[in-house]
């Protein structure tokens, strides 16, 4: 078989997102997304008494603009990376480079588009102002908005926001967050969590065991933006939080999906992607990377 017939594809199911692998008409695996595991597998109380608290109605309003928000503020971010020269010459590339790019434009035919782009803006400002505690420390951008995925503890996938190698000449994971509010450590937990899958799913996948983690938050009261930072031993912790956490969705939800032991994968694919599936089963990702570039090309 060749490698062009390998697809890979995000699907719903019963309001749970995967990613799906296949070859042909036959599924090699189904990886649940980081979030979806994570969303299904924590304590919703809290969650659901707010809700009750301020009613359906506006907690939606809240979840969207959040949402929403965060998507613009994600993109604007990352494509104010790609640029260079002063800050002053970078953000004037940005707003050129925002007018036209569909991601930061997304919304802009729904009634709320204008409030979703107006607010992104403001968010991405309180980083830009504050330029030394974040972009100034970045070095170089070595992932950015890329799919990660491993079969690992039952098997995973999703998208990371931003890998860099900053000016201490460490390998950090960057997550990207907005809030209505300032956040405490204990009531982001998940939040590592989802570090700590990242963390495996990026050293499974290019044998780079990253140095750290940062989550940067924004937060509607506040002009400086919050930074938690994790050491490597910090994800090495959270992420076997998360694979407890993946045991417990397989658990809960977990019938159909995950890598598909019951059949041979040998006699789905064959050459290289045989060579991939078998590099993977005995923990050997190294051998899988021509495989992986394979997939990203898929993905664009």
């Amino acid at each position: 078989m060749k490698t062009e017939e390998v697809s890979i594809n995000r699907v719903h199911e019963d309001g749970l997102r995967f990613y799906q692998v296949t070859e042909g008409d036959k599924v090699i695996a189904k990886l649940p997304s980081v979030t979806t595991i994570l969303g299904n597998t924590k304590d919703m109380s809290g969650l659901e008494k707010w809700k009750k608290r301020v009613g359906e109605a506006e907690a939606k309003r809240i979840s969207e603009l959040s949402m929403n928000r965060g998507t613009i503020m994600h993109r604007l971010i990352e494509l104010y990376k790609s640029t260079s020269g002063s800050a002053t010459e970078r953000l004037k590339i940005l707003k050129d480079l925002a007018k036209e790019d569909e991601e930061v434009n997304q919304f802009s035919e729904e009634d709320n588009g204008p409030l979703y782009l107006e607010e992104a803006w403001k968010f991405f400002y309180k980083f830009y102002f504050n330029s030394s505690d974040y972009f100034d420390r970045v070095v170089k951008v070595l992932e950015a908005e890329t799919f990660l995925w491993t079969v690992k503890g039952g098997g995973w996938a999703g998208t990371v926001d931003n890998i860099s190698k900053m000016v201490d000449n460490k390998v950090v994971i960057i997550d990207y967050k907005n809030s209505r509010r300032p956040k405490r450590e204990d009531w982001i937990q998940d939040y590592f969590i989802q570090c700590g899958a990242y963390f495996i799913a990026y050293w499974d996948m290019t044998g780079i065991k990253a140095d750290g983690g940062e989550i940067w938050i924004a937060n509607e009261e506040d002009n400086i933006p919050q930074c938690f930072t994790l050491t490597q031993s910090d994800l090495e912790f959270y992420s076997k939080q998360f694979i407890r956490r993946r045991k417990t969705f397989k658990e809960l939800k977990g019938k159909n999906e995950g890598y598909q032991e019951d059949q041979n994968l040998a006699d789905l694919v064959g050459g290289e992607a045989s060579d991939m599936i078998k590099a993977l089963k005995k923990g050997d990702v190294r051998k899988a990377l021509t495989y992986y570039k394979v997939i990203g090309k898929l993905l664009k």
